[in-house]
């Protein structure tokens, strides 16, 4: 199966997306819209993971999870991977936080454990809106994009980290929540 670790961004930022990328939905370029249900912060894609490591990987969740307290992200800003050249991906950005970035380094380190190499990019955290699927027609949906490279969407609580199946179908992937380790101290 396919597998991540994400964080739910909560249904008050899925609605705010979803109004944000109804606006965007006008200038009718060739992208695929993600419905706000699929919008995440992913914190590790793990890929093709053998359902033999689902406890292991649960099991370090758990550890992870009960070194964070509950946190707050602003979600700010928008733009593109790789670049507004040839843009494949439209995102809004998470402001950098010291708790995100303690939290995604623990759950780097925990998931070497079983197997999983380090991410070698630098952790850009992010919420893809928008995957590209054709070039053509995408300058005002960019220069919108662009004006709103400063917008501030709102606030996301973070309160547990999520292990996530990915199922990829025609109609685009369906995600399933497999497992829920909340933030806080183990009782």
């Amino acid at each position: 199966m396919r597998a991540f670790i994400a964080i739910d961004i909560g249904e008050e930022m899925k609605k705010e997306l979803e109004s944000f990328m109804k606006r965007l939905k006008k200038f009718d370029p060739n992208v695929k819209w993600l419905s706000g249900d699929h919008i995440h912060l992913t914190l590790k894609f793990l890929g093709n993971t053998d359902d033999t490591l689902v406890d292991r990987i649960k099991r370090s969740l758990k550890s992870v999870a009960s070194y964070h307290g509950k946190f707050n992200l602003t979600a700010t800003g928008t733009g593109v991977f790789p670049g507004y050249s040839r843009p494949r991906v439209l995102w809004v950005g998470i402001d950098r936080s010291e708790e995100l970035n303690l939290l995604y380094n623990n759950t780097e380190s925990a998931m070497e454990l079983p197997g999983y190499k380090r991410e070698p990019k630098k952790f850009r955290p992010h919420l893809t809106i928008a995957r590209v699927k054709s070039q053509k027609v995408l300058t005002p949906l960019l220069k919108e994009l662009r004006g709103c490279k400063d917008r501030e969407f709102g606030k996301i609580e973070v309160s547990e980290v999520l292990l996530m199946k990915s199922t990829l179908k025609p109609t685009g992937a369906e995600y399933e929540r497999l497992f829920s380790a909340p933030l806080g101290k183990e009782d």
